[in-house]
C-alpha cells in the first residue's frame, strides 16, 4: 500500500463518519418530530369576553371556541391566538446544502 491509498482510505472513511453523522442527525430530527404532540390552543376563559352584539357577559360555551349569548342569543366563534411554525426538524434544513448535489462546470 502506497502513501496515497492511505490518505484516500483516510478520506473515504472521514466522509463516511460525516454522513453517518448528518444521516444520525436526520433520523432524530424525524423521531422528535414524530414524537411530538399537535399544538392544543389554551382554554378560553368565558369571563375574559363579552357579546359584540349587546355587549352582556352573561355568556355560555357551547362548542371548543364557540360562545353563544344567554341574553340575545348571539353566536360568535372566539378566533385562537396565532402560533408561530415549530421548527423540530431544523437540522434537515441545515444539512441540504451540504448533501445536495452541485453542479461541476466541465471544460470541453
Amino acid at each position: 500500500m502506497g502513501f496515497e491509498s492511505i490518505i484516500v482510505t483516510a478520506i473515504l472513511i472521514i466522509i463516511l463518519l460525516i454522513f453517518a453523522f448528518m444521516l444520525l442527525i436526520i433520523a432524530l430530527s424525524i423521531f422528535r418530530w414524530l414524537k411530538t404532540s399537535s399544538y392544543q390552543p389554551p382554554a378560553i376563559k368565558i369571563e375574559d369576553y363579552t357579546c359584540p352584539k349587546c355587549g352582556s357577559k352573561d355568556l355560555e360555551l357551547i362548542g371548543s371556541r364557540t360562545i353563544r349569548c344567554k341574553k340575545c342569543g348571539t353566536i360568535f366563534t372566539i378566533q385562537p391566538e396565532t402560533v408561530e411554525a415549530r421548527w423540530i426538524m431544523w437540522p434537515v434544513f441545515w444539512w441540504i446544502p451540504i448533501i445536495w448535489p452541485v453542479p461541476v462546470k466541465k471544460e470541453a
